[in-house]
C-alpha cells in the first residue's frame, strides 16, 4: 500500500511540475517534460534530506535509530557490566 501510494504522488510531483514548466514559465511541451522529469528525483533528494525517515511499524530497518536493538542486545550479553540505563549490574 505504501508502495502504491509513493508511486502515486510521483506521479502527481510530476505533473503539477509539467503544468508549472509549460504554464508559468511558458516553457514548450518538450522542455516542460523534460524539465518535470529532471525536477521530480531532485525534489525527492531534498524532501528526503530535510525529513529523514523514521522507524517504520512494519519491521522495516529504515530510519535514524536502527542500531537501537542491536546496542541493547549487545550490553545485556556482556557479564560484569553496569547496564546504566537500569541502574543495577549483572
Amino acid at each position: 500500500m505504501n508502495r502504491a501510494k509513493a508511486a502515486t504522488l510521483l506521479v502527481c510531483l510530476f505533473v503539477v511540475y509539467c503544468v508549472l514548466l509549460s504554464q508559468g514559465l511558458k516553457a514548450s511541451a518538450a522542455s516542460a517534460f523534460f524539465g518535470a522529469l529532471a525536477a521530480v528525483p531532485l525534489t525527492v533528494h531534498i524532501y528526503r534530506r530535510l525529513w529523514p525517515l523514521t522507524i517504520e511499524r512494519d519491521g522495516g530497518e529504515r530510519g535514524l535509530h536502527r542500531h537501537a536493538s542491536r546496542d541493547a542486545a549487545e550490553a545485556s550479553f556482556a557479564p560484569g557490566k553496569v547496564d546504566a540505563r537500569i541502574g543495577h549490574s549483572d
